[in-house]
């Protein structure tokens, strides 16, 4: 073991502190996420919740207005409002992709800045991933109610959170005026 761990050594982070390796370890963790939103719609389809149906409160199409153009032409299936018991599923295979690039874009900004954190914009650019990673899962489970609150919902809040706290706390002593 320790022969495998005096040979990653050198291309790991060799920044102070710990925060450079958490940002690394969790960017290699996002990075196989990315990859598998590219596989298979299993893991998104146990964050999200797939049970949608078309908007009753929508105007008909006119002139001025396609209900197909809407963002919110489809509202959570419940008991009350399963139309003909017909459900959308919002976990295609295009969401699932588009979802694996930005994770992958933010994998990449991640590791370049758990090398560079005394770099200002750098820096400044890592949390602005962890934020915009934190607003998405927070507004798909608490605005528009498509993500399930539990496990794979949880892991995001927590990393994303830690990242945050972490980063912004420590702003003076990674980045080098």
């Amino acid at each position: 073991m320790a022969e495998i761990l005096d040979a990653l050594t050198p291309y790991l982070p060799s920044g102070p502190g710990y925060l450079p390796y958490y940002m690394f370890g969790l960017s290699v963790i996002s990075v196989g996420n990315s990859l598998q939103n590219y596989l298979t719609l299993h893991y998104s389809r146990r964050l999200y919740n797939g049970q949608f149906v078309p908007n009753p409160s929508l105007p008909p199409k006119s002139d001025g207005f396609d209900p197909d153009d809407s963002t919110d032409k489809v509202t959570p299936a419940s008991t009350t409002n399963t139309k003909d018991g017909r459900t959308t599923d919002q976990v295609t295979p295009l969401a699932a992709r588009l979802f694996g690039t930005y994770t992958f874009l933010a994998a990449v900004v991640r590791i370049y800045a758990s090398y560079n954190l005394h770099i200002a914009p750098v820096y400044d650019m890592a949390i602005w991933t962890y934020v915009i990673a934190l607003f998405h899962f927070v507004s798909e489970w608490a605005v528009y109610r498509s993500a399930y609150l539990g496990p794979p919902i949880l892991f995001p809040f927590f990393f994303a959170t830690i990242g945050i706290t972490w980063m912004v706390s420590q702003y003076g002593f990674y980045v080098k005026a």
